[in-house]
């Protein structure tokens, strides 16, 4: 007999990450498009922005934990102790699927795990260009990473070349390894993508980016690349939404290249969508990259995008029909690539067309049947 027929799985999802980026994002759009007559949802997850919009979802119930250091054994005992309270409720041979999400909730979270529930752990973050700067703290990460995902009843990777880098390093079991990309909401799609005509006469072209300031997005390269860019276009502009600890090296940089009127940071955004419809370009100059939500978002917004050719991003994006891509480290190739969309308005129109078609592959309406067949599947067998 089908499960669902009779009761409601419990999924809960645990992540230790609150602010509204790829995985935290993620996790919104498992709860926000989850069938609720299948599925009694909760969440554990520190305080925060994706708290905080969870809990406006009907049908979901926020459960804030704490989440120290990985080695933080109070918080791992705090989600065991919430994962045993779920357990309890309600019918009390309910299947139960707890899927983790991230390095710092799969490893807290799997350390002390309640009898009879099914795991699962999605690994956002690792791929071969993912590294840590002390070296043992990396190589005891894996370890204990590897011997957590041989109990796990499935791992998921968000791109190909996470799956890639995890069966290759032996941190996965091959038969219980799969790819399942991140989603994107496409309500009313295409409907505020505006016409774009670039760069005629004084038009001020606006190159844009979102992400975190941290190393891993290479942001310091983009800066390099714009004064080549401001020889063919004066008038040029780069606008940098996102925070994080590279924030002053860069404004340094930028002070350094005497860039101070035409690059500005403008800090966290909660409404991106804004900020998106305002860029000419969209470039995301990543050196690792395991999937790249916010390239989705620039396609569903109709920019043509410039990225780096890493991890995920090779999977979304499609070299010269969804964007163009380029070597990582590389300013000269980022401001030849900026340079060649601003100056060609039939490419552009060419690479835009291309985004809304490739994003819809993304919709999180096919995305979700594929983790609730998933889910069911994962529940049968567990009975």
């Amino acid at each position: 007999m089908n499960i669902t027929e009779s009761r409601k799985i419990k999924l809960v999802l645990v992540i230790a990450d609150s602010d509204l980026g790829g995985g935290p994002k993620h996790v919104l759009g498992i709860l926000k498009n989850i069938n609720k007559k299948k599925y009694e949802c909760f969440l554990i997850c520190p305080n925060g922005s994706l708290a905080s919009f969870a809990r406006e979802i009907k049908g979901v119930t926020v459960l804030i934990n704490k989440f120290g250091s990985k080695f933080d054994l109070i918080s791992a005992w705090a989600i065991y102790d919430n994962l045993h309270k779920i357990q309890s409720l309600g019918h009390p041979f309910s299947p139960m699927i707890v899927h983790f999400h991230g390095a710092r909730a799969g490893f807290l979270g799997r350390i002390f795990l309640p009898k009879h529930i099914t795991t699962i752990y999605t690994e956002h973050s690792l791929d071969k260009n993912f590294h840590l700067k002390n070296k043992f703290n990396e190589y005891i990460q894996k370890k204990i990473l590897a011997r957590q995902n041989r109990k796990t009843n499935l791992i998921i990777a968000v791109s190909s070349s996470v799956k890639e880098y995890l069966l290759g390093a032996k941190l996965s079991p091959a038969e219980r390894t799969i790819v399942l990309s991140n989603g994107i909401e496409l309500d009313n799609f295409g409907l505020n993508v505006p016409a774009r005509k670039i760069k005629v006469g004084n038009h001020h072209p606006v190159i844009g980016s979102i992400g975190n300031l941290n190393p891993q997005k290479g942001y310091e390269y983009l800066v390099k690349a714009m004064p080549e860019v401001l020889k063919a276009f004066p008038l040029a502009t780069l606008e940098i939404v996102g925070e994080g600890l590279e924030r002053r090296k860069l404004e340094k940089m930028v002070v350094s290249l005497k860039l101070g009127h035409h690059v500005s940071f403008l800090g966290k955004r909660i409404n991106i969508n804004k900020h998106l419809l305002d860029f000419d370009v969209f470039v995301l100059p990543s050196v690792s990259e395991t999937f790249g939500l916010v390239l989705l978002e620039a396609m569903k917004a109709g920019v043509p995008i410039v990225a780096t050719a890493v991890g995920g991003i090779t999977d979304v994006v499609e070299e010269g029909k969804s964007g163009l891509l380029i070597e990582p480290r590389n300013p000269k190739q980022l401001s030849k690539n900026i340079i060649t969309i601003l100056k060609n308005p039939v490419l552009a129109a060419k690479l835009k067309r291309g985004g809304l078609e490739r994003v819809k592959r993304y919709d999180w309406s096919e995305i979700i049947k594929n983790l609730e067949k998933i889910y069911h599947d994962l529940a049968i067998s567990g009975e």
